[in-house]
């Protein structure tokens, strides 16, 4: 019994002063950052903010030529005229979070392991992507040596073959990845450009297969067809689609052939189309049958043309695509009458983020969906991109706010969700901003937002009216607004939406303040808008016959959001 007793004390001795020597560190530590953490390699161990801040910056001044690319023992460029700013004060806050984060426990586990084994935290950097592109494509240019490819050459009825010469071409991608992983570490670093070496060996047997093939061609040609379409090959164009390397079609001249007949072969299937205006249509259009060539069916029956040289001609293969609306089914859809709209404003928007809610709208617009068919946002409006049109507006991404490719197109899947609504739909997908956006608030109680973002966030809904439905989009550039029409049938069931009710406010974190030495002395720049967090929670129903068909909940949790200025410091 002593012996326990004896135990149990020095077991509370040594749990009291594990508590004490641990809460001793943390009030050592209270505002510093902990022992063996670093960003980017530089340690960061035992600052406060301020402090470790400075210290980075340091490491981090200059500009993108402390990195050289070399070749060879060669020095064939520096990374000159390439804009990259690296977000380090988010590095900082990171740094001092670590061990700051979730319950005793938790922190108590992630300062033990920092000890145990350190903590490096990455610098994210933003940089022009082109800029990087073109330098790439500059250097590939100095050191890209093309090949020159084995080929076949007719001399008195006879072909003989002429060998090729090795090539060397850089390896852009990897590239790429290693000047943006060094433009997040300080100091000077030196790249060795990654390059391949293009191998031009010919095999022997498949020299022999062409060369006898060819010769049992003579001065025939190979005609290939698709409907209407003809194209006759004749000896020498066929002489350079076989392939003496490793596969019996030459995979460049092949792909020229095909980029070729593509025009005269390909189209696009178009549905059967009609404007559904003042309960009448207003334009018709008959569908198309698409066609698409088989490349790989096609360069697999090419092959065997030339080997055979029994059949002189060859049909193209082509997968067809047919078109959901044929001139036959337009008076079947059953699009009647309008069964739902959503509407919203969005005064105060930039240029570009009114030019992406009319581009996104105009892509959506005229959608048809079949009965039973779960319509997708993110399917519908496509790539989102500067590729596919879209200009620079503020997007939520990363919990920040911050300027990217199609700022704006979540006001039209917003709008698209309240149509949805309106017109009694399941609404099978849908997720709320991270915060609550002013846009969406302007003529609507908050919580009746959808924010879509590929490919983690989409706004879906089912069509369960037993009849295709069409959403037609318009925007007003000038007044700012736009709303959303769902037409199909009416099967009499209507939408109940209650009030949203809000709860567990919180207010905002106080604004914050940045010194930014890139910005003149005395400007100031907001990067981040303030916005009350709480959950916003309602009801939608969906009744006919006086029996409810649907019904679901809709809770939104916002995060309360930090205004955030930049403070210019230069001098």
């Amino acid at each position: 019994m002593e012996k326990l007793k004896y135990l149990l004390g020095s077991l509370t001795i040594i749990l009291l002063m594990s508590i004490t020597i641990y809460g001793g560190f943390r009030l050592a530590f209270k505002k510093l950052i902990f022992p063996k953490v670093n960003i980017a390699g530089v340690d960061m161990a035992g600052m406060d903010k301020p402090t470790a801040l400075k210290l980075l910056t340091s490491y981090f001044e200059g500009d993108p030529s402390k990195i050289s690319l070399e070749s060879e023992g060669k020095i064939i460029s520096k990374l000159t005229g390439i804009k990259v700013e690296h977000d380090l004060i988010w590095a900082v806050d990171q740094a001092m979070g670590v061990g700051r984060n979730g319950n005793i426990l938790t922190q108590i586990t992630e300062v033990s392991k920092v000890l145990l084994y350190g903590r490096t935290i990455d610098v994210p950097v933003s940089y022009d992507k082109d800029d990087i592109l073109g330098l790439v494509e500059q250097i590939s240019e100095k050191l890209n040596m093309k090949p020159t490819w084995p080929a076949l050459r007719r001399e008195n009825e006879k072909y003989r073959l002429v060998s090729g010469q090795n090539g060397i071409e850089v390896k852009q991608n990897d590239l790429i990845g290693e000047i943006i992983k060094q433009f997040s570490r300080p100091g000077d670093h030196v790249i060795q450009i990654p390059t391949n070496l293009v191998e031009t060996k010919e095999n022997g047997e498949l020299v022999n297969i062409a060369i006898q093939s060819l010769e049992r061609w003579s001065d025939n040609k190979l005609s290939i067809r698709f409907r209407d379409f003809e194209r006759q090959l004749n000896v020498d164009e066929m002489s350079h689609l076989f392939g003496l390397i490793n596969e019996q079609i030459d995979n460049i001249k092949f792909e020229s052939l095909v980029s070729e007949i593509k025009p005269s072969v390909e189209v696009e299937p178009r549905d059967a189309v009609f404007v559904f205006e003042n309960n009448k249509v207003n334009e018709f259009k008959p569908e198309v049958v698409g066609a698409t060539i088989d490349i790989p069916q096609f360069k697999t029956n090419l092959a065997q043309a030339l080997l055979s040289v029994e059949d002189k001609a060859l049909e193209i293969p082509v997968i067809l695509t047919y078109p959901k609306i044929k001139t036959g089914d337009i008076n079947n859809l059953g699009i009647k009458e309008l069964i739902g709209t959503g509407k919203s404003t969005f005064f105060h928007s930039i240029p570009g983020r009114v030019f992406n809610v009319n581009l996104a709208a105009s892509r959506i617009n005229g959608t048809l969906v079949a009965p039973g068919e779960e319509f997708s946002f993110v399917w519908a409006v496509g790539d989102i991109s500067r590729a596919t049109g879209y200009q620079t507006a503020y997007i939520i991404s990363q919990g920040r706010t911050i300027l990217g490719d199609g700022g704006g197109v979540c006001q039209v899947s917003t709008t698209t969700f309240r149509a949805a609504l309106d017109a009694g739909l399941p609404i099978t997908e849908r997720k709320a901003h991270a915060y609550r956006v002013g846009y969406y608030e302007q003529d609507s109680p908050p919580g009746i937002d959808a924010t879509v973002y590929y490919p983690t966030a989409d706004l879906k809904f089912l069509n369960d009216t037993g009849n295709y439905i069409l959403i037609q989009e318009t925007v007003d550039t000038k007044k700012l607004s736009m709303q959303v029409d769902i037409y199909g049938t009416s099967d009499g069931r209507k939408s109940i939406i209650s009030k949203p009710r809000i709860s567990n406010q919180a207010p905002p974190p106080a604004t914050m303040y940045v010194d930014d030495p890139t910005l003149p002395l005395g400007t100031m720049k907001q990067i981040d808008w303030s916005a009350w967090g709480g959950k916003v929670v309602f009801n939608y129903s969906v009744e006919r016959g006086g029996e409810t068909i649907y019904e679901k909940t809709f809770v939104s949790n916002y995060q309360p959001w930090q205004a955030i200025y930049l403070k210019g410091t230069r001098i």
